[in-house]
């Protein structure tokens, strides 16, 4: 038989890059391609979600889409929640991935590198388009939403003007997200056997108060043996004096624990006496526990306990082993956004939330949610 060899000329290639709406199609066949028609493809305007449970990876994949190589020669712009913290554990991640990068401040003058950090408050948006200048058309950039269904569109003010929009979430239920053809790709985060959610801890309704809760932590943690650490999450109160107060009462009771509140004050609490931590990342607060020995660390947080925040040490030895929390009062999504406890450790330590009983009908809807497909319209434009 004999074969007749065709050869496809750049045109023919770009449409069939361009019909398969494969990125790493175009990646690969840049070559092959010409260069204008290539450039055009790459800033052809898309629409990614990425999503997961909590804690379950979805940093690391903001950080490879990052370092995409069709985005070089763009700017990549990441929004996160207005917090300090969430901001501080960035920075620890893109260090680590060796990515150099800037912060929108009130100091920022102009835009300096290619990765920019813009916290999603009024302020700091006036002053990143002050520096950016958005109207030059060399100003062309990728924008990752982290806990874009948290916003109140569903998205930024900036994604109109980018080339791409990513948008990450634990929760993606925002009415914008449901409207046909919306996304372009969908990216589910894919849990790992070490990974932690809701099938995999130990829930306990639990009626009784704060010090017999702590109490138990303390009781269970020992009894584990000789070396054995714990650390735990109390995020059942509103109202900072209660938290700092409930702190302090608790520190003069158990004398082993190092209490901390997380608020616009971040405090330590031991034995009684409390003092003032400067802003740092939690995975840098916990390394230094952790490297005095202090084996029960307890957290007393508020909305510093909500989204984005990771109550981990740096080398991911060290991490949350039970949660207290009240959820009787919050929808479905910010109850699933308030598991700290979730992640994926590398040991075999049990978890355990709990709960008061009035919570159990919601968690049952947050076991619920897990079962739920979230319908999109993927079709590809």
């Amino acid at each position: 038989m004999n074969y007749t060899t065709m050869k496809l000329t750049s045109d023919i290639i770009g449409h069939i890059v361009e019909y398969s709406g494969d990125r790493v199609a175009l990646w690969t066949l840049r070559e092959y391609m010409a260069p204008r028609l290539y450039n055009n493809l790459r800033l052809y305007k898309r629409r990614r979600l990425i999503y997961g449970e909590v804690q379950s990876g979805k940093t690391a994949s903001i950080i490879e889409s990052i370092q995409n190589p069709l985005y070089e020669g763009l700017y990549k712009i990441v929004i996160l929640q207005n917090s300090i913290l969430v901001m501080n554990q960035y920075l620890h991640r893109l260090r680590s991935a060796g990515i150099d990068f800037q912060i929108v401040n009130r100091k920022t003058q102009t835009i300096e590198k290619d990765v920019i950090l813009l916290m999603n408050n009024k302020s700091r948006y006036a002053r990143f388009l002050k520096a950016f200048n958005i109207d030059r058309p060399s100003k062309k950039y990728v924008l990752f939403m982290d806990e874009s269904d948290s916003y109140s569109r569903g998205q930024h003010p900036l994604a109109t003007s980018s080339v791409h929009e990513y948008y990450v979430t634990a929760t993606p239920f925002h009415k914008l997200y449901k409207t046909p053809g919306f996304f372009h790709t969908i990216h589910r985060v894919e849990t790992s056997q070490q990974y932690k959610g809701l099938n995999n801890i130990t829930i306990e309704y639990n009626d009784a108060s704060v010090t017999t809760i702590v109490h138990q932590f303390y009781e269970e943690v020992s009894k584990r043996g000789e070396g054995e650490k714990g650390m735990m999450l109390i995020n059942a109160f509103q109202k900072v004096t209660e938290m700092v107060d409930i702190g302090l009462a608790l520190s003069q009771k158990f004398k082993e624990i190092v209490f901390v509140t997380l608020n616009c004050e971040r405090k330590i609490i031991f034995r009684g006496k409390s003092r003032k931590l400067k802003p740092q990342p939690i995975s840098d607060l916990i390394d230094l526990l952790n490297d005095k020995g202090e084996k029960y660390i307890v957290f007393i947080a508020n909305r510093m306990s909500l989204r984005g925040l990771s109550y981990c040490s740096s080398d991911y030895t060290r991490h949350l082993t039970h949660q207290y929390s009240d959820l009787s009062l919050v929808s479905v999504t910010s109850a699933l956004q308030r598991m700290r406890l979730f992640g994926k450790y590398i040991d075999n330590h049990p978890i355990k939330l709990i709960v008061p009983s009035s919570n159990q009908k919601m968690i049952e809807k947050m076991f619920d949610n897990l079962d739920l497909k979230f319908e999109i319209n993927r079709e590809l434009s």
